[in-house]
């Protein structure tokens, strides 16, 4: 379908986020900032993958009822996807793109009636030629899973664990999503913005957040900015740092932005 749209117009009415990093570094707190944020926008919903678990870090922060579901393949988030249509869901936090798309993969396996139950990756030696098939299947059904869950709400905020990845294209090594195959370099691209998170601590109940979506040679970012940022974003420890990131964001949309 042809849609027109003015290409002048640059607004952070519709984004979407990967936030990725090693564990315990606050990214499910991120995901909690941002939700508790745009709840005064609209309504908002939180997606726990099967075997993540991480909404326990934020379940002291006092929710609306029925937000919050767990999923665990792609045709679970094209169905939340289309739920969020009928709804107007304007925000949500999809927390594990690394076991959502373990469960893609997974799947893949089992639609061969001879795999049927065997939870295992696709694999060359068991599968044969079919094993090609399995990764390509994987990929595309995580990338319009994505590209459903993105299109149907104006906020999408997803984590995933970081690793030292091999890009697809350069063949350089850096830190990106901790995805199997060919996924970990092409995760960011779906996204508007890829960043990572670190923290360090500082001394006694202090410790230290920021965010980079800065151009690095050693991580695998991404920005969608007329200015781009250049240095990351220090975050609070509590609440306030998804304010922030947007903040910045808009900043580097104003034309002329420094």
């Amino acid at each position: 379908m042809r849609s027109p749209f003015d290409l002048n117009l640059a607004t952070l009415e519709r984004l979407s986020v990967v936030v990725q990093g090693v564990t315990n570094v606050g990214k499910t707190h991120l995901i909690g900032d941002m939700l508790k944020h745009e709840e005064q926008f609209g309504p908002i919903r939180f997606l726990d993958v099967k075997g993540e678990k991480g909404w326990t870090t934020i379940s002291h922060m006092g929710w609306p009822k029925d937000i919050s579901e767990t999923i665990e393949n792609a045709t679970d988030v094209q169905d939340f996807a289309a739920d969020c249509i009928r709804h107007k869901v304007h925000a949500v936090g999809l927390d594990g793109l690394r076991l959502l798309y373990n469960h893609v993969l997974v799947a893949q396996v089992q639609s061969n009636l001879k795999n049927a139950g065997q939870v295992r990756l696709p694999d060359a030696n068991l599968d044969g030629d079919r094993s090609k098939t399995y990764w390509s299947n994987g990929r595309f059904l995580m990338e319009q899973a994505i590209t459903a869950l993105k299109t149907a709400v104006n906020v999408l905020v997803a984590t995933s664990t970081s690793a030292v990845d091999v890009h697809e294209v350069t063949g350089n090594k850096s830190i990106a999503p901790d995805i199997y195959g060919k996924m970990g370099s092409g995760l960011t691209g779906l996204f508007d913005f890829a960043g990572y998170m670190t923290s360090a601590p500082l001394g006694p109940g202090r410790v230290a957040y920021n965010v980079s979506f800065e151009v690095r040679s050693d991580v695998q970012t991404r920005q969608r900015l007329a200015v781009p940022l250049t240095e990351p974003i220090i975050l609070p420890s509590g609440l306030g740092g998804w304010a922030l990131i947007k903040a910045a964001f808009q900043q580097g949309l104003r034309k002329g932005a420094k």
